[in-house]
């Protein structure tokens, strides 16, 4: 996998897991919660984070086959997902997310690291998407080791980042971590518009002329 590609895949899954935005909703589900059990939830959330993205990685494409889907229709339907949830993040909107009834919901569950933390907050179906793309459009095994570092790396990262989000929410503060996913918004739409273009052309030539 060449350094462009890897960069530009690091900068899309980074984007669509949004560690950093996503502080703020890791907050108002854990706020009753002690200091011990947030970090608990926190480490919780990145591991099944790291284990469903890497399932994917390494086996998606088993399902790809079963269902006789191309890697171009991948392409094109992963570019509409990220499109629309990057169009979410542009404007603020968490509807992608979880619902209002799910949210509420979690908070009274004692345990949320996996549902709906993990799934589908972090590792929602656009970041399914993403990474799956990734490992179809580069089937080597160097290149899906190096897919699984980024993603095991970026997981840490989410899991130091919830296990210490109360500080990391009051030093954004709330206009922090909207600037931060409005930006992630705008990176998604544009990494989108290459997964699309890519993938319409891959499925009508005449495109590319």
């Amino acid at each position: 996998m060449g350094e462009a590609a890897l960069s530009t895949f690091v900068a899309a899954l980074f984007s669509m897991m949004n560690p950093i935005g996503n502080v703020g909703i890791f907050v108002g589900m854990t706020t009753d919660r002690d200091a011990a059990e947030v970090r608990k939830i926190a480490w919780k959330c990145a591991l099944a984070c790291a284990v469903t993205l890497l399932t994917v990685i390494w086996t998606g494409g088993l399902l790809l086959t079963f269902f006789g889907i191309t890697v171009d229709e991948l392409r094109a339907a992963g570019g509409i997902i990220v499109m629309l949830i990057g169009l979410h993040m542009l404007f603020n909107k968490s509807g992608h997310k979880t619902s209002a009834t799910e949210t509420d919901d979690a908070k009274t569950r004692d345990s949320i690291a996996v549902v709906p933390l993990a799934i589908p907050i972090v590792a929602g179906p656009g970041t399914i998407a993403t990474v799956l793309v990734a490992a179809e459009r580069h089937p080597g095994l160097m290149a899906r080791v190096d897919i699984s570092l980024a993603v095991i790396l970026l997981s840490i990262l989410t899991g130091l980042l919830f296990a210490y989000s109360k500080p990391v929410a009051a030093w954004l503060g709330e206009s922090g971590m909207a600037v931060v996913t409005r930006i992630m918004g705008m990176v998604l739409v544009a990494i989108a518009m290459g997964m699309l273009t890519s993938g319409l052309t891959g499925l009508i030539p005449a495109l590319a002329g």
